[in-house]
């Protein structure tokens, strides 16, 4: 079943009103469930309740753009719903709602439920494996001019960076310091 969440989300990607991109799909969505199911297995998380989530985590923004601001609260209300609809339990469609309203930040383990701890640091890992489409996002998206977006964005990742959970830093490698090279002054 995850399978038909994953193209639901996918087919949402490449619709008109997805001002994020069709890549944010590949880019993002597709490198965070990779992230967070790797992670569930070192944390021991629900893996099933932690892809649903990384697929889903930021589906409000994707069909409807005024909601970027508030997408975490909006896309655990729109997710769970979705799963229900699918014949998913409302345990699962409630774990899921929960790992994606935290998924702003990364958590600390300990801090929050595996899944969530693992949603969350995923996230702030793709940012660093990806940071081209995060340039397009803050010029394209934010409409920030060079300087303004290049500080955001590093800014961004070395503060993600330092929230993360050492199995997450892992991930990233070397990735890191290649990103804040390619954002230097």
């Amino acid at each position: 079943m995850i399978a038909d969440i994953r193209e639901f989300v996918r087919t949402a990607c490449q619709q008109t009103q997805n001002v994020l991109g069709p890549s944010f799909f590949d880019q993002h969505l597709v490198v965070v469930a990779e992230c967070a199911t790797r992670l569930a297995e070192r944390l021991s998380a629900d893996e099933e309740v932690v892809e649903l989530a990384a697929y889903l985590h930021d589906i409000s923004a994707v069909l409807d753009p005024a909601t970027l601001p508030d997408h975490p609260r909006q896309s655990a209300v729109f997710a769970s719903r979705v799963l229900l609809g699918r014949g998913y339990t409302e345990g699962v469609a409630r774990e899921v709602a929960h790992a994606i309203a935290s998924h702003s930040d990364p958590l600390a383990i300990g801090s929050a439920s595996p899944e969530e701890v693992c949603l969350s640091n995923a996230d702030a890992v793709a940012r660093i494996l990806r940071p081209a489409y995060w340039m397009y996002f803050a010029f394209n998206i934010r409409k920030y001019g060079f300087e303004e977006g290049r500080q955001w964005l590093r800014s961004l990742i070395e503060k993600q960076w330092r929230a993360l959970i050492e199995p997450a830093r892992e991930f990233v490698g070397n990735r890191y310091a290649t990103a804040l090279e390619l954002l230097a002054g």
